[in-house]
């Protein structure tokens, strides 16, 4: 029966060898596109999570202000507000950032000449709360309200979101196209399933070509899906090196996932293609 179902599975396949090769690329498209998908989800998952949990808000004081007033404003905003945590940035802290974000200020900055403002951080999980600070008059100016953590996290999620759709809107049309092929083979050799049953055949000695005609594009898919996410994952994790960022790297786990979807998905729908035909065929 095996012998059989390979034999006439791989007829299927060479007469229709230009609907396996589209069968096989519509596969694997959607299947490398959800398999890239994880993996930036993978990757990104501990900036969503920080998104998610707090934020820091850069309050600058008016550089008038002694040590003395920087500390009674923090107590009185920390008591005003329990939920924040404030804190003061030290000075030899605040000269080192200067100097990295405006390296071609490092002279003015180290030797004194400029009197730097003193730096104020809040933690805070509503980071818009902070506007109850404007208008102060030891208040010179506000950071960013929204963090850079929260922007790649809405930024993560909504990707996350966008591929999925896109794989699954894809994914249907291939499995759809298998379905349709299948079904006009079944026709197209409606004669000789009658004969068969005739003389005794088992559905599953019917069937058996039909799958194996599927199986066939399924397994090309799931492999050429991995080659294609490791190449994707390959490119982005150069630039992403390049950024100055981690590295980014597939699972094995995707992968064996990408092959197994390739492989059982259109023989899903092939099963289930090939049953209703049977009822159909039965209640006739």
């Amino acid at each position: 029966m095996i012998r059989h179902a390979l034999a006439e599975g791989w007829l299927l396949l060479r007469q229709r060898g230009g609907v396996s090769i589209v069968l096989s690329l519509a596969l694997s498209i959607p299947i490398s596109l959800a398999g890239v998908g994880l993996t930036l989800t993978q990757w990104l998952s501990p900036v969503t999570v920080m998104s998610e949990q707090s934020s820091t808000v850069a309050v600058l004081l008016h550089p008038r202000m002694d040590e003395q007033q920087r500390r009674q404003w923090i107590a009185g905003e920390s008591a005003a507000h329990p939920e924040w945590t404030v804190s003061e940035v030290p000075s030899e802290e605040l000269v080192e950032r200067l100097k990295r974000w405006f390296p071609y200020l490092e002279d003015l900055i180290t030797t004194g000449d400029a009197t730097l403002p003193p730096l104020i951080e809040i933690v805070t999980t509503d980071p818009d709360s902070v506007t109850a600070l404007e208008g102060r008059h030891q208040v010179l100016s506000i950071g960013p309200r929204s963090s850079i953590q929260q922007t790649l996290g809405r930024s993560a999620r909504s990707l996350g979101w966008m591929i999925a759709g896109l794989s699954a809107v894809l994914l249907a049309g291939a499995l759809l196209l298998a379905a349709v092929w299948v079904h006009l083979e079944l026709y197209r050799h409606g004669d000789e399933i009658t004969i068969m049953r005739l003389v005794g055949a088992t559905e599953r000695t019917i069937r058996g070509p039909f799958l194996v005609a599927v199986a066939v594009p399924g397994a090309v898919a799931g492999a050429l899906a991995v080659v294609g996410s490791m190449a994707t994952v390959a490119g982005l994790s150069r630039l992403t090196l390049a950024l100055g960022l981690p590295e980014i790297q597939i699972s094995a786990t995707t992968l064996a996932l990408q092959v197994i979807t390739g492989l059982i998905l259109p023989l899903v729908v092939a099963v289930i293609t090939l049953a209703r035909h049977a009822t159909v065929e039965l209640e006739g």
